[in-house]
C-alpha cells in the first residue's frame, strides 16, 4: 500500500506472516486481559503480520527494518516459512536491493534484523550493498555482548558484518537520517529500540517498530507483552509516542498489525486502516 506524507512517498512492504505461541505474548501481569481480546488461529497461535516500510524522499530510498531474511536456519525454524519475503515484495515494486541507500533497524530482534545480511559463500554480507545501516548504539552494545550472542547465535551473522563492511552508523541521539526521516528513541521492548518519524510539511507518520504488537495496546498502552525486555519502560515509551502522535494527528505504521499495518487517530483514540476500502 502506497501513500503520500507531504512530499514523501511511503509504502508498506510485507515480509510475510508469523505465528507466535500465546504464552510468549501473555507472559505478563495482564495475561487474563490479553487472552480476552486476542484471537488464536486453528493451531492455537497468535498471528502477526511482518510489515516493513519503504520511503522515497527525493532521490533517496530508505528502508525501515528488514524482516526475517531466508538464509539463517535458526531464524527460519523460529519464525516459520511464511516470512522472509521482503526482497520479493520490493522487487514487485520495481526496487532492487542495490537501489536502497539507507536502512534503519528499529531493534535487533530476528524479525526486524534478519534480512539485514545474506549468506555469500561461507560468509555474510549486507543485503543492501549501497546502504548505510542505522542502529541505536545502546542496541548494538546490548546484543553484541558474549552473553547475548550465546543466547541468539544467529546475531553473529546479522550485526557484526554490517560493521565489518563499513556500512554501519551507530547513534545515541535522535537524528535525521534522510530528509524528513528522523529516529526517535523508544526504549523498553529492547534497550535501544527506536521509532521513525516521517515528516513533510504539516503531515507526519510514525513507524513504530515493536512499540505495539496488538490493537488492544492503543486502549491499554500499559500492556507489555512477555517479550518486552523492559516492560515498564516499554509502556512508558508507548504512552509517550501514542500521546505525541495523537496530538500531532500523525498516522502510525505498525510492524505487526495486519498488513498494511496503518492506524489513524480519531476522537476515541486510534482506528486501523482497512486495506480493502
Amino acid at each position: 500500500m502506497s501513500m503520500r506524507i507531504g512530499a514523501l512517498e511511503v509504502m508498506t512492504v510485507s515480509d510475510g506472516r508469523l505465528a507466535m505461541d500465546p504464552d510468549r505474548l501473555f507472559a505478563s501481569p495482564q495475561a487474563d486481559e490479553w487472552r480476552r481480546v486476542v484471537d488464536l488461529d486453528h493451531a492455537g497461535k497468535v498471528q502477526f503480520s511482518v510489515n516493513c516500510v519503504l520511503v522515497r524522499s527525493g532521490e533517496r530510498l530508505i528502508l525501515l527494518d528488514t524482516g526475517t531474511g531466508r538464509d539463517e536456519p535458526l531464524l527460519a525454524a523460529r519464525y516459520g516459512g511464511d516470512c522472509g519475503r521482503l526482497l520479493e515484495s520490493l522487487r514487485a515494486l520495481g526496487v532492487e536491493p542495490a537501489a536502497i541507500d539507507t536502512v534503519v533497524v528499529s531493534h535487533a530482534h530476528g524479525d526486524h534484523v534478519g534480512g539485514a545480511t545474506e549468506r555469500r559463500g561461507d560468509d555474510y554480507a549486507p543485503t543492501f550493498p549501497n546502504a548505510r545501516y542505522w542502529l541505536w548504539e545502546g542496541e548494538w552494545r546490548y546484543w553484541t555482548t558474549p552473553e547475548a550472542m550465546a543466547q541468539a547465535p544467529w546475531l553473529a551473522h546479522k550485526l557484526p558484518p554490517l560493521a565489518e563492511h563499513g556500512q554501519l552508523n551507530l547513534v545515541d541521539a535522535e537524528v535525521e537520517v534522510a530528509p524528513g526521516v528522523r529516529l526517535i528513541a523508544a526504549p523498553g521492548h529492547t534497550p535501544g529500540h527506536v521509532c521513525v518519524a516521517l515528516t513533510s510539511g504539516s503531515e507526519m507518520a510514525i513507524y513504530t517498530g515493536d512499540l505495539l504488537h496488538h490493537p488492544a495496546q492503543f486502549e491499554h498502552p500499559e500492556w507489555s507483552p512477555g517479550f518486552d525486555l523492559l516492560p515498564e519502560m516499554s509502556a512508558e515509551s508507548r504512552r509517550r509516542i501514542l500521546d505525541e502522535a495523537h496530538r500531532a494527528g500523525s498516522l502510525l505504521l505498525v510492524a505487526h498489525l495486519p498488513t498494511p499495518g496503518i492506524a489513524r487517530p480519531n476522537a476515541a483514540g486510534w482506528e486501523a486502516v482497512d486495506a480493502t476500502r
